[in-house]
């Protein structure tokens, strides 16, 4: 009976090498170039034998692919060693023919030696990949949604020991987006800033401050009604290559904020304990104040609501609208702010 193909996930993968469940064949393969990238690194490292390395380990890449030197390598015995590792990488740059070269690899394995393939978006129909995904270890590495990009976060924070709030985790990724290398770099700026665990107040200190047009300035120029300033910085904000559902989401959290701060205010509620109720560094607390005394909180809920109208319109209606939307709503919150 055929074995069955079956895909792995990079934590999967990584617990596997870990327990010590070794594979002949694995094949790292998609679009997502970070991710991909760091646990192939992984891999190399566990795979290829400490001792005389540079005798048994060999990198080949597709475009200087030559059948005859690759077998050569590939069937070759180790030195000093049980194993050794053989990387083929840029797999997707592989012609149809070269592919077909590369079946008798699979078809008559070498006991003594682990092949390591990797590539961006490979052709699959091709039996080489098939079958190497059959005969051992596939993960495919897909660029995360959106809405994907929290879990993200968590799994490569897990990966590396970093402890982060489950709300630091929502901002971040609304900060940030679906751009992992991006993501990767904020972490770790985090970390050498405050470090653990990373906490929203971090989050929002360090990743707010460095994105350019800035949230809070943009809260401000609404609230002041100062449609103009506040227009020009929305378009920074896209500009910066924001997504426009995430500048709305980001405007949204900070009226969430406003509106919580009026009540704590309420209750003459300290400082520190103001900070840590609302997830803010103390640094910026007192702005949050002034601008959550400058408006009462019925201005805040009625903005929500154009807001989470905006949110809408926006989904519905595409990417060709969204200045329009954006424009108008900036009209109407500034009009709202007028009125009170």
């Amino acid at each position: 009976m055929a074995k069955k193909a079956r895909g792995f996930s990079p934590d999967e993968l990584l617990a596997e090498i870990k327990r010590g469940d070794i594979g002949s064949f694995y094949l790292l393969y998609g679009e997502e170039e970070y991710e991909r990238e760091a646990v192939a690194a992984s891999l190399i490292e566990a795979l290829a034998p400490v001792q005389a390395r540079d005798f048994n380990l060999d990198v080949v890449r597709a475009e200087r692919f030559e059948v005859l030197d690759f077998l050569h390598l590939y069937e070759a015995y180790p030195m000093m060693a049980e194993h050794r590792l053989v990387v083929l990488r840029d797999a997707h740059n592989l012609s149809a023919d070269q592919c077909r070269s590369l079946e008798r690899v699979l078809a008559k394995p070498a006991e003594s030696t682990r092949l390591l393939v990797v590539g961006q978006k490979v052709d699959m129909r091709r039996k080489f990949y098939r079958e190497l995904t059959r005969e051992g270890r596939a993960v495919e590495f897909k660029p995360p949604y959106d809405n994907q990009v929290p879990q993200w976060i968590q799994r490569y924070a897990k990966r590396m020991g970093i402890q982060i709030e489950p709300e630091a985790v929502q901002l971040l990724s609304q900060f940030v987006g679906a751009k992992p290398r991006e993501l990767v770099s904020e972490l770790e700026k985090l970390v050498s800033f405050a470090g653990l665990p990373i906490k929203v107040s971090t989050v929002e200190q360090v990743a707010g401050i460095t994105r350019g047009a800035s949230v809070f300035d943009l809260a401000d120029a609404i609230g002041k009604g100062q449609e103009r300033k506040a227009q020009q910085l929305l378009h920074q904000f896209l500009g910066q290559g924001e997504e426009s559902t995430r500048a709305v989401a980001m405007i949204a959290r900070h009226f969430q904020i406003l509106i919580k701060a009026r009540a704590l205010m309420s209750n003459s509620t300290s400082r520190d304990e103001m900070a840590s109720g609302l997830g803010v560094a103390p640094f910026f607390l007192q702005g949050y104040m002034d601008q959550a005394k400058s408006r009462p909180t019925s201005w805040f809920w009625a903005g929500l609501g154009a807001l989470k109208e905006a949110d809408w319109r926006l989904k519905s209606q595409g990417r060709r609208q969204e200045y329009l939307i954006l424009d108008l709503l900036v009209a109407q919150l500034c009009g709202i702010a007028q009125k009170h």
